[in-house]
């Protein structure tokens, strides 16, 4: 049911993007739904038995918080920032429990990460210098535990896409924040490749012990 269920959860805060409705909690409930309905379904399907399982609840509660929280006025931006953090570092954890290190997959994280920073530097504000480095960091981390995993092939390529899609996601919001350059329909495209990562994420712990 997850395959039918979400997506057109996602799909419906899509459409609430796409006709511009002004309610706000319209707009906040719509986006939120999905994302409370992995956590109940994690719940319901005993993923919190399991170490990694109880790191992705974490996760997805923390991802909740955030999305909570940057709903609100932009001064809030950098507490919805930190909730993320959280969510990337908890995300960090489920993909390495049991699981090696694999130093060498790590590199071009670190590059992409550090070039894509760079690029944004002059336009980060002096206050979120260091929170953004931070979090550019955590998600890097977070896209190379995904990638060093030694489980099933599904559920590696499930677990790398996702957080790509999640490292894709958060590019196209500093794009929007700290540059000039804003894709048209940008919160259509934030929104979609978020509900992406976390959708696949999911998937990619169905089976883990």
């Amino acid at each position: 049911m997850i395959y039918i269920i979400f997506p057109i959860l996602a799909i419906v805060h899509l459409g609430v993007l796409v006709f511009g409705s002004e309610i706000f909690l319209l707009k906040l409930f719509s986006k939120i739904i999905p994302i409370l309905y992995l956590i109940a379904l994690s719940v319901g399907e005993g993923k919190w038995k399991t170490k990694a399982g109880i790191w992705l609840g974490i996760g997805l509660v923390f991802s909740l918080g955030g999305d909570t929280i940057l709903a609100f006025p932009a001064e809030y931006f950098v507490f919805g920032l930190g909730s993320f953090l959280i969510a990337q570092v908890a995300y960090s954890v489920s993909f390495s429990v049991g699981n090696p290190v694999h130093f060498l997959r790590l590199i071009p994280y670190i590059l992409f990460g550090a070039a894509y920073y760079y690029w944004l530097l002059p336009g980060i504000g002096g206050a979120l210098k260091i929170p953004v480095a931070v979090y550019v960091s955590a998600i890097c981390v977070m896209g190379w535990r995904s990638a060093a995993r030694e489980v099933s092939s599904r559920d590696r390529w499930l677990g790398i896409f996702g957080a790509l899609s999640f490292i894709i996601s958060d590019s196209i919001i500093a794009l929007g924040q700290f540059t000039t350059i804003k894709l048209p329909l940008h919160g259509v495209w934030v929104m979609a490749t978020y509900y992406l990562a976390q959708f696949l994420i999911y998937l990619s712990q169905e089976e883990e012990e």
